[in-house]
This record gives structure tokens, C-alpha cells and sequence, in this order.
């Protein structure tokens, strides 16, 4: 288990990471999901060892020490863009990773590279970003770490591809207990591999937990008012995350007490209302305007 308190980073006066705090459970997958420069980076990177906090503590399955030698051999780390030697193959680098991880299974590299009709000989220069993103993918499912980190996951995968590296990753998760941590600005990335998510924005955790089981709590209303109704107190509740209106149609995205809610909803004496089912990707919008954020600038 990953235990982290109060994990602060600071570049000069960016707060790249602002007083963390979270529980990573062992044996799942871990989402966390921000827009771009909201952290998430730099709190891999903290974790990877690469990178050291200002202040706070992490602690990896109670060690005092998560970052000496034995603790470090548990975790590899999958950048965006990661580095490979100029004339590197996706073998050689498998026999590079074999010297740091005692538990790396080049067969099963090998096979998986092949059913993705990988050349393991070919100069990974060669590669297309989708390619390169596959082969090391696959060299990090392979690796026998106890921790996986992987940095905007899936990102430069057509969607077949995506879903093709969703299902090896659900396959390794059911053959060995290991722990991933992933980390996109997409949720279609991870919530149905996710079972907790993290929200990042501005270096801070907005929400944790199982968005799903989050969703419950927000429902979605839409609504058609007479003329001249006055929407100024619904509009004003604090339990109405979103408001979209369109002349006297009205989206509402509420939270707490939608009993409550409704009941307001009817004392104005709608036309029309409806509750319509709310996604995840609406949940996380929601949560991501509550504090202020341009909310078009995050599922670009």
C-alpha cells in the first residue's frame, strides 16, 4: 500500500504538488485524472523516486526508507516519452530492464510484441508513437514490479489499439497482485479500468474515490419554465453544480439533498421535467467547474 501525507513540490513559485494526501490500495488500478500542469507528473515522478518533495511523507507498504535500492526495484516507471538508446530494439531494451528487474519475463514480452505484430529486432526510432507506446507498454506489464506508473497511459493509441492494451492490462491484473497507478487527462482512459480516481487541478486533489459510487450523489434534471419565471433561487443554490439555459430550457446538475431540489424544482411550476442519466465524464466536469476551472480546456 502507498501511503501519501501532505506531499508538497515546488518549482520556484509554481506549487506543482499542494499538500497531497492519498491511499493507494494494493492489488488495483489507481486513476489519476487532471488537466494538463495539474500535477500529475510531478507526483509520479515524486513517487518514481526521480523527483524529491519539499515536504510530506510517502510511505510504500509501511517502509521508513520508500526510496532505497530494494523499495525502488518495485516500481517502474512509464513516462509520456520515454528514453530509449538511438539503435535500441524493443529486445534490447527487454535485456536492459532484465539487469534492474529480477522478475522480468522477456518471453512473455516477446509474445505479447508478436500478437501485436511487433518487431522486436526493429530500431524502436523506427516505431510510430503508437508503436513505441505499445512496446513499452508491454515491457512494463512484463517487468514483475509490484508498482506500475504510468504517465498519460494510452495516449497516441487509435481507440482498437486502446482497447486491445485495456484487455492486457486486465489480463496481468488477474494473473499476479501487483498495483497500477495511471495517470491521463482523458477519463475514458481509466474509468473502466479505475476502480479509484483521483481528480487533480492546480497541484491539489479536488476528489477521490470510486467516481462511480461519487455519481450516485449527482443527478442531472432538465426543465422547461413559463415565461418570466424567476430562476434566480435554484440558479443561486449551492447544491446546483451546473446550470445550462437555453430561453426556458433548463439543464440543472445538482448535489446533496436533491430531494430538496426537486421539490423547489416543482414549487416553480415546470412545463416540462425530467431527470436524465448522468456519465462519468459529466461528473467529472461537474466536480472540475465547482472549483473554478474553465472546464473546456480539460477533455480536449
Amino acid at each position: 500500500m502507498i501511503h501519501i501525507s501532505e506531499l508538497t513540490k515546488k518549482f520556484d513559485d509554481i506549487c506543482a504538488v499542494n499538500h497531497i494526501t492519498l491511499d493507494i490500495p494494493d492489488g488495483e488500478m489507481f486513476g489519476l485524472l487532471g488537466t494538463n500542469g495539474a500535477g500529475k507528473t510531478t507526483l509520479l515522478r515524486i513517487l518514481a523516486g526521480i523527483l524529491e518533495a519539499d515536504s510530506g511523507e510517502i510511505q510504500i507498504d509501511g517502509e521508513e526508507d520508500p526510496f532505497c535500492p530494494s523499495c525502488r526495484k518495485q516500481f517502474f516507471y512509464l513516462p509520456d516519452d520515454p528514453y530509449y538508446f538511438p539503435n535500441a530494439s524493443m529486445n534490447s531494451m527487454i535485456r536492459l530492464y532484465g539487469n534492474h528487474y529480477p522478475d522480468m519475463d522477456g518471453e512473455e514480452a516477446q509474445y505479447m510484441a508478436e500478437t501485436l505484430n511487433l518487431d522486436t529486432m526493429r530500431p524502436l526510432r523506427t516505431f510510430s508513437k503508437g508503436m513505441k507506446r505499445q512496446a513499452f507498454l508491454i515491457m512494463a506489464l512484463c517487468s514483475g514490479t509490484k508498482y506500475l506508473l504510468c504517465d498519460e497511459v494510452f495516449d497516441g493509441l487509435d481507440p482498437i489499439v486502446t482497447e486491445v492494451m485495456k484487455n492486457l492490462f486486465k489480463k496481468a491484473m488477474e494473473q499476479r497482485n501487483f498495483t497500477v497507478i495511471m495517470a491521463s487527462h482523458k477519463l475514458g482512459d481509466l474509468e473502466d479500468l479505475c476502480g479509484n480516481i483521483a481528480i487533480l487541478h492546480k497541484g491539489g486533489v479536488v476528489t477521490a474515490g470510486d467516481l462511480r459510487e461519487r455519481a450516485e450523489h449527482v443527478r442531472k434534471f432538465q426543465c422547461v419554465f413559463p415565461d418570466q419565471t424567476n430562476l434566480d433561487r435554484l440558479k443561486n443554490d449551492p447544491r446546483v453544480l451546473r446550470v445550462r439555459q437555453v430561453e426556458n430550457f433548463i439543464t440543472l446538475t445538482v448535489t446533496d439533498g436533491t430531494e430538496e431540489i426537486v421539490r423547489e424544482i416543482r414549487s416553480l411550476g415546470p412545463l416540462f421535467m425530467k431527470e436524465i442519466p448522468l456519465s462519468l465524464e459529466e461528473t467529472f466536469i461537474a466536480k472540475m467547474e465547482d472549483t473554478g476551472y474553465d472546464i473546456r480546456k480539460v477533455l480536449q
